[in-house]
């Protein structure tokens, strides 16, 4: 959450440079704005920073944001940068005790925005006397929280950077050096980079760097780490937008999962199954993706897995324990809440695992063995081609731990295949007619049954996010102990599948006057509107989820909503 970033070097265009890469991480956040440059006055604005376009004044060093509000409205009052005395700072995160470091404050401070950020400006300020590096280090101390700061002071040169939880990553330049909450800012000027670790803070000044631990003051030596990222990857590439990019991407993605070594997978696998029980958690999308390992896992490997929301995994923490194994998966890889199960996990002696789109993240680098999905930079904020990435991931595991890896590969290989022949223009055309033909309509339920079951919340969580239709997913066996009295005359319905029980469910819908839209391999009369997908065996979801995917957008498109900028949300919720 929050786009932050900012330079130091030799470039006098430091604040135009700032926005340009901003406007590439405007994914993250973009209710407001604000940009500073050095020595002159802070420039910020509500609403999208894709639609600024100005020239900043001369500087060479910069600092930035793009907002999403977490303390304070969208004002902008409450955008970022603030500053407090010599201190002008960017904050990604929350400080959980703002209101108890506001009380300690001396009084001199007033306080001109609703912000935590404005907060801890003047507390860096009260604490600082001669060295920068000590304030920032008693502030660090002080604040309670997962947060990133990026800090300009007054009468000392460069950016001051501090990490305990948020991203933040390092990018090298030869006289620049840059500083983001993700690689895509500054990919343009440098794929060099060093990873900023919880408890690390950075001192940088023009092409130097200097890193130190937090909590003993002594410095950190930090690895050059180049980043084979295509720029093009980041960019829209002649798409209208990045979410029907990153869709038919998957024609490519779900295949590539066939590249990860078999050892790798399976000495994976052998680490979950730990006599103490395997837990894997996920947000979102990403849970989705678990549920659906879940099925896969018991249906062809005889293993159960349990699955919790990470959020929801505190509850569950009493059985943490050495010979526990704990899978998160994660396209950032910083997601706050597992983050959390995960440092518990460590504490207690658990194995930690990971699968996310991030080898260089937080989650990764906490694990004891991480897989990497390799689905390339992935914008919309609506995750699409990772979470059918790490599906495919799931069923070699699934695979590997039964029947063996090698049938995993051979079914991945036609499901890739068919969906390869699927994702085409007629089919995509198809699926906007059908979007145009019921996007007026404010209320949609979807059903599915087994492993279809996790897709049908998916699919109402794209539905919901891209286009605000009020979407539910439904088991399909569930209908008639509640669901069904929602159902009344035009009520659409998705079916996803064409099992007997699940038709079943869908004449029972349409006996009540709902208008079946159907996903499924064959066109059984019961569905108004068919949408076809192949017969993939036990990778059915991960081919029926994708037309669910390109239904969202082309709703959201019907509805003249931005499928890439959906309201309240950002792309990696770094904040609990």
């Amino acid at each position: 959450m929050c786009g932050v970033f900012a330079i130091t070097g030799e470039s006098n265009n430091s604040g135009d440079i700032v926005l340009e890469g901003l406007k590439k991480l405007e994914y993250r956040g973009y209710d407001s704005w604000g940009i500073a440059v050095k020595g002159e006055k802070t420039i910020k604005g509500v609403g999208k920073i894709s639609d600024v376009s100005m020239k900043f004044p001369s500087g060479n060093t910069s600092i930035g944001h793009t907002r999403w509000a977490t303390h304070g409205a969208v004002t902008k009052k409450n955008a970022h940068p603030h500053t407090q005395g010599r201190v002008t700072l960017v904050h990604n995160g929350i400080a959980e005790n703002y209101l108890e470091i506001k009380k300690g404050l001396p009084k001199k401070y007033r306080m001109v925005s609703e912000t935590d950020s404005e907060i801890l400006a003047a507390l860096i300020d009260s604490l600082l006397k001669k060295d920068p590096k000590s304030a920032l280090r008693k502030a660090s101390k002080m604040i309670e929280g997962r947060f990133a700061l990026v800090v300009m002071i007054e009468g000392f040169s460069g950016i001051w950077i501090v990490r305990r939880g948020s991203p933040l990553i390092i990018g090298r330049g030869k006289k620049e050096t840059y500083v983001a909450s993700d690689i895509p800012a500054f990919l343009k000027h440098t794929n060099v980079v060093n990873y900023l670790d919880d408890g690390e803070l950075a001192h940088i000044n023009g092409g130097s760097v200097e890193v130190f631990n937090i909590e003993t003051g002594k410095p950190v030596k930090k690895r050059n780490i180049v980043v084979d990222w295509d720029q093009e990857q980041a960019t829209k590439d002649g798409w209208p937008h990045f979410m029907i990019k990153e869709i038919i991407e998957q024609k490519e993605t779900i295949l590539n999962t066939l590249n990860h070594k078999s050892s790798v997978v399976e000495k994976f696998v052998n680490s979950m199954k730990k006599k103490k029980g395997s837990y894997m958690i996920g947000s979102g999308t990403a849970h989705k993706a678990a549920m659906f390992g879940e099925y896969l896992f018991a249906e062809v490997a005889n293993r159960k897995i349990n699955v919790v929301r990470s959020e929801e995994m505190k509850v569950f923490e009493r059985f943490i324990k050495k010979g526990t194994s704990i899978v998160a998966i994660s396209q950032s890889g910083e997601t706050a809440d597992a983050l959390e199960v995960l440092e518990y996990g460590v504490k207690n002696g658990a194995k930690i695992l990971s699968i996310t789109n991030t080898p260089s993240s937080s989650i990764a680098r906490m694990s004891d063995q991480h897989i990497c999905i390799n689905t390339g930079i992935e914008k919309a904020v609506a995750s699409t081609k990772a979470m059918t990435a790490q599906m495919a991931l799931l069923l070699l595991c699934a695979y590997s731990d039964g029947p063996g890896i090698s049938y995993g590969r051979r079914i991945l290989q036609e499901t890739g295949a068919n969906i390869n022949d699927m994702l085409n223009p007629r089919y995509s055309k198809h699926i906007e007619k059908i979007a145009k033909k019921i996007s007026k309509e404010e209320n949609m339920f979807i059903i599915g049954r087994n492993s279809l079951y996790p897709m049908a919340l998916e699919a109402a969580i794209k539905i919901q996010e891209v286009s605000y239709i009020h979407a539910q997913g439904f088991a399909a066996g569930e209908l008639k102990h509640g669901p069904i009295a929602l159902n009344q005359k035009g009520t659409i319905c998705v079916v996803l599948g064409d099992d007997t029980q699940t038709l079943t469910n869908a004449i029972e819908l349409k006996a009540r006057g709902a208008k079946i839209l159907g996903i499924s391999p064959t066109n059984p009369d019961v569905f108004d509107y068919w949408i076809r997908v192949p017969d993939c065996g036990t990778a059915q979801a991960i081919a029926t989820v994708i037309p669910t995917q390109l239904l969202a957008y082309y709703l959201a498109i019907s509805r003249g909503v931005n499928p890439d900028m959906p309201r309240n949300l950002a792309k990696s919720v770094t904040v609990k």
